[in-house]
């Protein structure tokens, strides 16, 4: 053999097996693209020195380890894929005089010109593509774009690095197939497994049991934090539930369809369950990746969507006023704010602004409250009451009148309540061991919505600052108890300066570091930029890494049909021998195609509904509680991803059909 042959014998390969090898070769080199990116932009000097920039790296991080692991899965199962399909082939090299060397000589070139095409071409289209993508993220995040031009020696060496590894961990496991495996073996490998397939009840009953606790955990986690701890373990459970209904659970309902004679003895009964029989028993894990891929970017899109069209709601959750500035109270004695509140004014007048409306609130707030009836304690360090908690705050009857403009008058043991816990039928309610009688009940918080982490509320309105002098010495003596007593100074201005507030913010921060107290104040014009900043690279993220599980879901779509034309030509001719028409072949065909290809997009569509309650709580510790908007975003981007199913699904076929015929 010359010194040419191998590489000429890999390049042939290649090139006749382009069916197979040109949407792995065009995938490869995409995913490259796309780390090369997303680690480009982890690492983009410009973006890190942009207000609120510091946040971005950390969510790219987060997309470079996201990526690189899908990478390492996503090209090892579809070597895995194409090595099958070539297993005739190998075979046909080894009893041709080719020794098991020469084929891995053979296999090594093809690795060889796979990483040279995926790599290079993939880096050179990351790089052109750079820019363009670094502009759209600016876009989002409402920045200038920057002119110029850059190319990251880091992102290029980590790229080429995994890749090359990936690639090689390809060619280690081909080569292990080929060492393994006889001739004979290789010869016939594409009809391996040509038996009915059994029925795995164990394997089908761990299915149900998997993904009827996820679902159940998603349906009935009410708790946002507790959503939050929860919500990895119900999507672990529904994968591994998943995966097992597809493998096994398909195959027991169609071998039960089987068993009912006067239904499965029909001519296009019996064709449908009997293909399909053979569908799922070798096509099952591709579903299910489809599956688990396509509930990914359902869930994944429709969420960045929502947080980053509801970042107004956010804002005007956690900051209401354009200037907030707060004193914490110590404890002990109630500090006098008389002076404060003068010099922030003074401050206030300097800068020319002009407050349309100012506040001056004395509120506690407990964050480890939890309820027994009517009374309401504090849950210990050791305690598992993550999900019982409920949000309190206390403020004085002269902080009401200032919020509301409606006059309170209280005795020290009267209180005005507000609470989730009850529908007012109380007349006392005890917190933290003190006892007061209930005047008057409200209908919702005057302070608004505090749903970062519980959904359960308590308001309490007392008669003044000594009531909460008292309460305050109680939750000193109890050092486990998390929660702040504060003196918030609240500003809104009329036809807001942004400069001018952001300039009062500055001089505001500084009065903090002069009272050398444990003072602070909150700007809503400053915050703005960096919940644009958060909330955009989350979006970006999430489109980025929806369109490469929506490439994935693509590529696997694609190998499927593939896969079940070349199975289904022989098995049709068979049929078309025994006396079906071609009406009635063609009629099961287009059956059995289009229920396999949809199940898997029925599936992400019940997955995202089932979730669809579990993710409101986790984005109401966001602070985004527009459950209409977040509805909204779901049902968009299920008939956006529906259309862009239905037009694979067209595409693809007719690459099966041509098989077929």
């Amino acid at each position: 053999m010359g010194k040419l042959f191998f590489p000429k014998t890999a390049a042939g390969n290649l090139v006749r097996n382009r069916r197979f090898f040109f949407p792995y070769l065009l995938t490869g080199l995409l995913t490259v693209a796309m780390f090369y990116n997303i680690t480009f932009l982890a690492w983009h000097q410009e973006i890190r020195n942009m207000p609120g920039g510091e946040t971005i790296p950390s969510i790219m991080y987060l997309g470079v380890i996201v990526i690189g692991i899908f990478s390492v899965i996503f090209l090892l199962y579809t070597n895995s894929f194409l090595i099958k399909r070539r297993y005739k082939e190998i075979g046909l090299y080894n009893i041709l005089g080719m020794s098991k060397r020469h084929i891995a000589l053979v296999l090594l070139w093809e690795t060889i010109y796979t990483c040279l095409i995926t790599i290079v071409g993939g880096l050179l289209l990351g790089i052109l593509l750079s820019k363009l993508l670094l502009m759209i993220l600016y876009k989002v995040l409402f920045f200038s774009v920057a002119f110029g031009f850059s190319v990251n020696p880091m992102s290029l060496t980590i790229t080429t690095l995994l890749f090359v590894g990936i690639y090689l961990v390809a060619l280690g496991c081909n080569l292990l197939h080929v060492r393994l495996s006889k001739p004979v073996e290789l010869l016939r490998g594409g009809n391996v497994g040509e038996k009915e397939p059994k029925v795995k009840y164990i394997l089908t009953i761990l299915g149900l049991l998997t993904l009827g606790i996820g679902y159940y955990i998603a349906i009935s986690t009410e708790s946002p934090l507790d959503a939050l701890m929860l919500f990895f373990l119900a999507v672990i459970l529904v994968i591994v539930g998943t995966y097992c209904l597809f493998t096994a659970g398909s195959i027991a309902f169609l071998k039960a369809m089987k068993k009912r004679k006067s239904y499965y003895y029909q001519a296009k009964h019996f064709i449908g369950i009997s293909g399909m029989l053979y569908r799922m028993k070798q096509n099952a894990i591709g579903l299910a990746n489809i599956c688990i891929l396509s509930t990914m970017v359902l869930v994944m899109i429709s969420t960045c969507v929502c947080m980053y069209l509801g970042v107004e709601d956010a804002m005007d959750t956690m900051y209401p006023h354009d200037i907030t500035y707060t004193r914490v109270q110590p404890g002990g004695e109630w500090q006098t704010t008389e002076e404060v509140q003068e010099e922030i004014l003074t401050l206030v007048q300097q800068s020319g602004l002009t407050p349309k409306k100012t506040q001056a609130v004395d509120v506690m707030r407990l964050i480890n409250t939890t309820a027994q009836g009517s009374t309401f304690s504090c849950a210990g360090p050791t305690d598992d009451e993550f999900g019982n908690l409920v949000y309190t705050e206390i403020i004085t009857a002269q902080s009401y009148t200032q919020i509301t403009g409606e006059p309170l008058k209280l005795a020290p043991n009267q209180v005005v309540i507000y609470t989730t816990e009850n529908d007012g039928d109380w007349t006392e309610v005890t917190v933290l061991n003190k006892t007061f009688s209930i005047t008057q009940w409200l209908t919702e918080s005057p302070t608004g919505k505090h749903q970062a982490y519980s959904d359960r509320e308590l308001l309490l309105i007392v008669s003044d600052v000594s009531v909460l002098e008292e309460l305050l010495q109680q939750k000193m003596e109890k050092e486990t108890m998390n929660g702040q007593a504060n003196w918030d100074f609240s500003m809104d201005f009329d036809g807001m300066d942004k400069e001018r507030v952001e300039e009062l913010y500055d001089q505001l921060r500084q009065l903090t570091i002069e009272t050398e107290n444990t003072d602070r104040v909150s700007c809503r014009a400053i915050e703005e930029s960096q919940f644009y900043t958060m909330y955009g690279g989350f979006l970006f993220l999430g489109l980025f890494l929806g369109a490469l599980f929506l490439m994935a879901t693509v590529l696997i779509i694609y190998y499927k049909q593939i896969s079940e034309g070349y199975e289904d030509k022989e098995r049709f001719a068979i049929l078309e021998k025994v006396g079906m028409s071609q009406h009635q072949i063609r009629a099961s065909i287009r059956s059995q195609v289009r229920t396999v290809f949809f199940l898997p997009l029925i599936g992400a569509v019940i997955h995202l509904a089932v979730a669809f309650k579990m993710i409101v709580k986790i984005l109401s510790t966001l602070n985004l509680m527009n459950l209409s908007l977040f509805a909204l975003c779901c049902l968009g981007t299920v008939l956006v991803f529906g259309i862009g199913y239905l037009v694979i699904y067209r595409l693809t076929a007719r690459t099966y059909y041509k098989i077929v015929r």
